[in-house]
């Protein structure tokens, strides 16, 4: 890389993101290895003011072209603005904090040190100073005489930062040309006897809100919650006595349900029921706390996961009202259902219409040893501390979908997106910086593999650009470089061309298909920005205009992924045919398996499996409820029951850790963590912490809690054990171990156990790590996976069979694994 592209890219960095703190830097270290290049701020200050290389930028003067130059310049002497209110407010969210870190791997006020304490104290004070700085107020009043760079991670950023913009030119020219040379293919259609679909149709609207009432897990403003209900606003076209198609609206992240009031009232007046749901774990009131520092997380990772489920309940719930009122009857046809998402609602309707939330692209994207400072993909990357599984969220019931300014590029990838069968569109704005055009609009546009797909581009255009929001719920203080001009002008666009998608897809009218041409997006272009519509776009047309050397991959290395295969679908089959379903589950792994005083095996395993048989004869429209078989499983063959065909499924503390060929975990439905069970006797000497080099430490054989210990403890003695936590029980109290180590539920269940359990102690206060349980299932079984999730989603389990006290419990377990244990 040249010294000129470091230079550049470093001005970049501190252009975006640091901000004056008010103490006094005088020298930039470049580090790249072993080696420190420095240069001067006052070198940088003089050559700002005159344009001269004095000093120690005279080494890179052979390095530096003209072009380069000015560039550079231009950046140092460029005046920004800093609303302080906003600063103050930003910095103390999770996701400012996150970006922050990000960056404190490529700057510091010390070698090999993050850097995030520094900025984030760099950003606050800037925001009680001024309003109005350039990059060389930030230089010199960075927290620190010098300032490292560390340059084989701003290498990372230079592709990001310093040739994004070129390529977004290019793509954005590859677009335009695809839409003038397919515009021949439609020149047959006379557009001036088009009706303009963005003026208000012939219905009246009415609106009413209903209340759906949920028992669920949820981060939301008011902290982590078992139980909750959202309002959903649904607006009705009025004077018909048709059925009229449904169209749900999911809004996007600190966003509300009134935002979207003029996209509704328009949908309806052309004859759509339209039904607007709150997502209560990602609405402005969340987006409030979380501003107020009261919320540890931007985004609860369940958020992507509830989102799509809040949706499928609406659904479910005017399915209800239907059946029992004829009133809803007449409004409302269940056999036409289209959904529209803004923002993280495009992400949220893109997992409606088939796309599995893809952990190990997260995975694979989010990784510790990257520098990002893509917004979106930061907060996609929340998804990551997910279980990895495979999460299914299609509803079948959905027609047609509109994603507009999605989030996609790591929480869907390739992989997921291709899976998309139904009809869709994506909107994109040419100049959306929150959600970069090319890396979440484009590129994934490109990864469908629909016949039915549809790209709407704006040029120029930002993140805001499909939306009109009423006035009173309009973000205030936005610079234009987001919000954009002509908003009113493209959403109006919008309006139009969303009533044209649904009334071709859902009504199944193909004159419509008219407004979905490249010549109508031409037709209605404004003299001060442009409107492209294409049905397809190809990585050739983008490298006949860019060249073939491209910054970014189109399409990315595929990452293995959790494939279900769709090939036969046995287990129901002979669930119909027997009428048993075969469970396995332990007899000494209390709770979820045991033999109780009576001598009767009961357990958690036992009570699910009842309650999965009772989903089976409603799910399965069975004239039975099937017969539970039970089957004894240890840690030796649990495995091979199902891989076998004995068992259709296992229960018990199945780490979802583990790679198993031909197994596949269910989603999660339990989750705990890692303890040591030691006497209260050690606990002055026995420290988590520290190496517990020497102690014994007893562990269950051939388990990924026994790899973990030796992982995390090497120098800890292991006593292996095989038949379960009662032997390590009798050797704690016999003294020929020092502790035990296992999940906290485990030990809770065994303490009752001991001769005198009150000398003994559960440690450390905060798990070791986070375990995630699921249910072993047959990996070729789609049908019988996507069931058993199916019925793992329905309700919290849990809730309905443990104490209030183990429930909440699992409450906070689950919220410091999900949002703190990172």
């Amino acid at each position: 890389m040249k010294k000129s592209a470091f230079l550049l890219s470093l001005n970049i960095v501190f252009l975006c993101f640091f901000p004056n703190s008010g103490k006094s830097a005088e020298t930039i270290n470049l580090v790249h290895s072993s080696l420190i290049f420095s240069v001067s701020i006052e070198s940088l200050e003089t050559f700002a003011k005159t344009g001269e290389l004095k000093g120690d930028l005279q080494q890179y003067s052979s390095s530096l072209d003209e072009k380069t130059l000015i560039e550079i310049r231009n950046f140092l002497n460029k005046t920004h603005d800093i609303d302080s209110v906003i600063v103050s407010k930003l910095s103390r969210t999770s996701l400012a904090e996150d970006l922050l870190k990000q960056l404190g791997k490529v700057v510091s006020t010390h070698r090999d040190r993050n850097g995030f304490y520094a900025l984030r104290g760099a950003v606050v004070t800037t925001a009680t100073q001024q309003n109005s700085w350039t990059i060389l107020d930030v230089l010199r009043n960075f927290p620190s005489s010098s300032i490292f760079v560390n340059l084989e991670l701003l290498a990372q950023l230079k592709d990001d930062l310093f040739l994004y913009q070129s390529y977004r030119d290019a793509v954005a020219k590859s677009i335009e040309i695809r839409a003038n040379n397919d515009k021949q293919l439609h020149s047959n259609i006379d557009l001036n006897t088009l009706k303009n679909l963005s003026q208000k149709g012939e219905y009246q609207v009415s609106k009413e809100t209903i209340t759906i009432e949920k028992q669920d897990l949820r981060q939301t403003d008011k902290g982590f919650v078992r139980e909750y209900s959202f309002d959903v606003d649904v607006y009705f076209p009025q004077n018909t006595s048709e059925k009229k198609p449904l169209i749900l609206i999911s809004h996007g992240f600190g966003s509300l349900k009134e935002n979207f009031v003029n996209l509704a009232q328009h949908l309806a007046s052309h004859g759509f029921v339209i039904a607007i749901p709150e997502h209560i774990g990602s609405n402005l009131q969340y987006r409030e706390e979380l501003l107020k520092g009261s919320l540890n997380s931007a985004l609860s990772p369940v958020e992507f996961i509830a989102r799509p489920q809040d949706m499928s309940s609406v659904i479910d719930k005017l399915q209800e009202l239907t059946a029992k009122s004829e009133i809803w009857q007449k409004r409302v046809d269940l056999n036409k259902i289209g959904v529209i998402g803004d923002s993280l609602g495009g992400t949220t309707v893109l997992s409606l219409a088939g796309a599995p939330l893809n952990i190990s692209r997260l995975q694979t994207e989010c990784r510790q040893d990257q520098v990002i400072v893509n917004t979106a993909v930061i907060l996609q990357c929340q998804g990551s501390h997910l279980p990895p599984v495979e999460y299914n969220l299609q509803d079948s019931r959905i027609k047609a979908v509109i994603a507009t300014h999605p989030l996609t590029s790591a929480i869907f990838g390739p992989e997921s997106l291709s899976k998309i069968k139904i009809p869709i569109m994506i909107t994109a704005g040419g100049d959306d910086v929150i959600t970069p055009v090319v890396i979440e609009q484009v590129h994934p546009f490109i990864w469908l593999q629909n016949p039915f797909k549809h790209l709407l581009f704006y040029q120029p255009g930002t993140h805001f650009s499909s939306t009109q929001p009423s006035p009173q719920y309009t973000l205030t203080n936005l610079p234009e470089i987001l919000v954009g001009q002509h908003r009113d002008i493209t959403s109006q666009y919008f309006h139009g061309i969303a009533v044209a998608f649904m009334e071709a897809y859902l009504n199944n009218n193909s004159q419509y298909l008219a407004y979905l041409t490249p010549n109508y997006g031409e037709f209605s272009s404004h003299e001060k920005l442009n409107v492209y519509q294409i049905n397809d776009l190809t990585a050739d047309d983008i490298t006949s205009v860019f060249g073939s050397n491209l910054p970014l991959k189109i399409v990315p290395p595929l990452v293995i992924s959790f494939p279900l295969v769709d090939n036969y679908n046995s287990i129901v089959d002979e669930i119909k045919n027997t009428g048993n379903l075969k469970v396995a589950y332990s007899q000494n792994t209390p709770p979820f398996g045991f033999i109780n005083q009576d001598g009767y095996w009961e357990g958690y395993c036992s009570f699910l499996a009842e309650e999965l048989a009772s989903h089976l004869e409603e799910q399965l429209d069975l004239s039975f409820k099937p017969n539970i078989v039970l089957f004894p499983s240890n840690l030796t063959n649990r495995f091979d029951l199902v891989t076998n065909g004995q068992v259709h499924l296992e229960c018990g503390a199945n780490s979802m850790s583990q790679n198993l060929d031909d197994i596949s975990f269910s989603i999660p439905f339990f989750v705990t963590g890692n303890y040591f069970l030691i006497p209260k006797t050690l606990e002055k000497n026995f420290n988590p912490n520290h190496s517990l080099q020497n102690f014994k430490i007893g562990v269950l054989n051939n388990t990924p809690t026994a790899d973990l210990l030796k992982e995390k403890y090497p120098q800890a003695q292991p006593i292996y054990f095989n038949e379960g936590i009662e032997e390590e029980i009798k050797a704690l109290e016999k003294g020929s171990i020092d502790a035990i180590f296992d999940s906290k539920i485990l030990l809770e269940n065994q303490v009752s156990s001991l001769k005198n359990p009150q000398d003994y102690s559960i440690v450390p206060s905060l798990p070791i790590n986070c375990e995630y349980y699921g249910l072993l299932l047959p990996k070729q079984d789609s049908q019988w996976i996507e069931i058993v999730n199916n019925f793992l989603n329905k309700k919290p389990l849990t809730k309905e069979y443990f104490s209030p006290e183990v429930e909440d419990n699992l409450a906070k377990t689950l919220n410091y694994c999900l949002n703190i244990n990172r």
